[in-house]
């Protein structure tokens, strides 16, 4: 059986960096669905308000990742990709290790940045724009610790993200 970080490492490698969509609906539930478990987890971990959307869980819980899985996670992305993505790409990595390790806190939120991985996958891209997250023609504050946890749980399987992205598709005259 492939470890989590194994097949984190695949499922980086098989992204197609290269396919963008600039805009899809599917983008803003994944975007919104990654800061509210993100909130959750630092409402978990911590009760500091002022918190970023884009953040590195193994700091958060003061896990030492081993230098030679660091040097296993830089890098791993062969495309030209801003900071943020290598950023997001790196922590999802990390905290996959952390989740082979069995730490509870890892198990609470083991799918944690599973929407955003999602969205580099499904063509969506990310960036930070006078202090707010922007994907697409929809930005989110930087400060995320303003986002509300009381948003119900999105259901962000591929078919549910595809009908999302279809039925706003208007059809040909």
């Amino acid at each position: 059986m492939n470890s989590n970080f194994e097949q984190a490492r695949k499922r980086i490698k098989n992204i197609n960096w290269d396919n963008k969509s600039l805009d899809k609906p599917s983008h803003t539930i994944l975007v919104t669905e990654f800061i509210r478990r993100g909130n959750i987890f630092l409402d978990f971990n911590s009760k500091d308000d002022n918190r970023r959307a884009v953040f590195n869980a193994t700091e958060v819980i003061d896990y030492e990742i081993p230098a030679h899985i660091k040097e296993g996670c830089n890098g791993l992305i062969e495309a030209n990709v801003d900071w943020i993505t290598e950023y997001l790409c790196t922590f999802y990595l990390e905290w996959a290790y952390v989740l082979d390790k069995q730490m509870p806190i890892a198990l609470k939120f083991q799918d944690l940045y599973d929407p955003i991985i999602k969205l580099f996958e499904r063509g969506g891209r990310i960036s930070y724009h006078h202090n707010e997250l922007v994907c697409g023609k929809h930005a989110w504050p930087r400060n995320s610790g303003l986002i509300t946890r009381e948003l119900p749980p999105q259901d962000i399987k591929d078919d549910v993200l595809d009908a999302i992205d279809n039925e706003n598709v208007e059809e040909p005259e």
